[in-house]
């Protein structure tokens, strides 16, 4: 490691001392009644806002992850993936698993029947850590080369080293659990849902279970039946724009269960055809998923890859900005919130420059994303009131700015509603937008 990231280091460690602590998760958290969201313990909503640090437990120094998680607890994620056997990375794994800071490694003599207990008390520091700081830990038990490459785990092992995950992280309230690994099933599927049993029968169904495809795929392709499967979680990467339609499918299969985009495009990542992956494709990404009914996880192409200067990305652009869209979708009852593109009378849009909108179930608030600077017809009778106040948002800043007051069509004492529509041009400069509609 070169000496500017000790400075680095000892700067952030600093840090760390006066960020303030969020309260602990008010956790396990689970899926709620209509299989829409998640929900803490006591039932009330819960964003997923996720971020991705696939070495945390391995190749990030205590201070090093303890900077990080102080960092993503002040700007407001809310969950953070990690993976507790990792190789580097797909395309750069290595046979033996990445040993942990302490120079230990998961597994005795390379055995996942037999657990390193000094390996995952470093675990049970930054799970410790993560919950002072308000923020679940999305927890890979394995990379999925160690399932589908080198078979070290199988199924003949694989259900005793989940039975022994779940056991020993029974009572903690912030730990989601994410089989897979950037990995197909095909092939494996047998030990795949192996490793689902044993976590379910160590915890006793304690934490969620979800699982990590790799491509263009989704969880739900291969196990959306299963009763293990909690919540499906999709990975797109290169294939940002079709997020939306990927995520509206899962949202509406049955049985219902909510949606998380595990993996889109990175940020600065060099490897996208369709690139460069800028602050203005990370907020569309985000955006996308939320507004399709589903939660978004942000990622940066330094930071999990560790390249030089990896720790100043901590503030990257996106990774405030998909924070704004948090702060801006929480400040409504989000969870109210269904996809609902009839809201367009024209200027949907598509791909890459695709425009949506959900609407309130009681009718009285709509939220449209527009994409791109561009001019878009709405049917303002969606709004169930006389008349409907429009404001933009800033999705960069979170700035507001009224858009008018105007008649929807409704409640005029005829028999049926005007059909009134009302055109809005996105604001001068901005790259894209937010607009919220609501009953006055």
């Amino acid at each position: 490691m070169k000496p500017t990231f000790g400075i680095l280091t000892a700067l952030l460690g600093t840090l760390i001392a006066v960020a303030p602590l969020r309260a602990d998760v008010p956790g396990p958290i689970r899926t709620s009644p209509d299989g829409r969201h998640f929900v803490d313990r006591d039932g009330r909503p819960f964003f997923w806002l996720g971020d991705t640090a696939w070495p945390l437990f391995t190749q990030y120094s205590a201070a090093q992850a303890e900077a990080y998680l102080a960092n993503r607890s002040a700007k407001g994620f809310t969950v953070v993936q990690g993976v507790l056997v990792w190789g580097h990375g797909s395309g750069l794994e290595e046979k033996t698993p990445v040993a942990n800071p302490d120079g230990e490694r998961p597994w005795l003599e390379g055995d996942p029947a037999r657990p390193n207990e000094r390996y995952f008390t470093h675990v049970d520091r930054l799970l410790a850590e993560a919950n002072r700081r308000g923020i679940v830990l999305a927890m890979l038990p394995t990379w999925g080369y160690y399932v589908k490459e080198t078979k070290a785990l199988h199924a003949g092992n694989a259900r005793a080293y989940g039975r022994w995950l779940g056991r020993r992280y029974k009572d903690a309230p912030n730990v989601v659990w994410v089989n897979g690994g950037d990995r197909i099933p095909t092939g494996f599927d047998d030990v795949f849902r192996e490793l689902a049993r044993g976590l379910r029968e160590g915890d006793g169904g304690a934490h969620l279970i979800t699982y990590h495809p790799c491509g263009w795929r989704s969880s739900s392709q291969f196990f959306h039946d299963e009763d293990w499967l909690d919540f499906n979680m999709i990975e797109t990467w290169t294939e940002w724009a079709k997020i939306y339609p990927a995520v509206v499918a899962d949202a509406l299969r049955a049985p219902r269960k909510p949606v998380v985009l595990g993996e889109g495009a990175y940020e600065d990542g060099p490897e996208y055809p369709q690139g460069p992956i800028t602050p203005l494709v990370v907020r569309r990404q985000a955006w996308w998923t939320a507004m399709a009914g589903g939660f978004p996880t942000y990622g940066q192409n330094q930071m999990w890859r560790m390249e030089p200067g990896w720790e100043r990305a901590f503030d990257a652009p996106g990774a405030g900005q998909v924070c704004r869209m948090k702060e801006i979708l929480t400040a409504l009852p989000w969870w109210e919130l269904i996809p609902d593109q009839g809201v367009f009378a024209t200027g949907v849009g598509s791909e890459r420059t695709l425009n949506a909108a959900m609407r309130a179930k009681k009718g009285d608030r709509a939220l449209v994303y527009l994409a791109s600077p561009t001019t878009v017809f709405l049917h303002l009778d969606k709004i169930e009131a006389r008349r409907a106040r429009a404001t933009w948002i800033s999705p960069v800043t979170g700035d507001r700015k009224d858009a008018g007051a105007f008649e929807t069509g409704n409640l005029t004492g005829a028999v049926f509603p005007r059909a009134l529509t009302q055109h809005f041009r996105t604001p001068d400069f901005w790259e894209d937008a937010v607009l919220l509609l609501e009953a006055e």
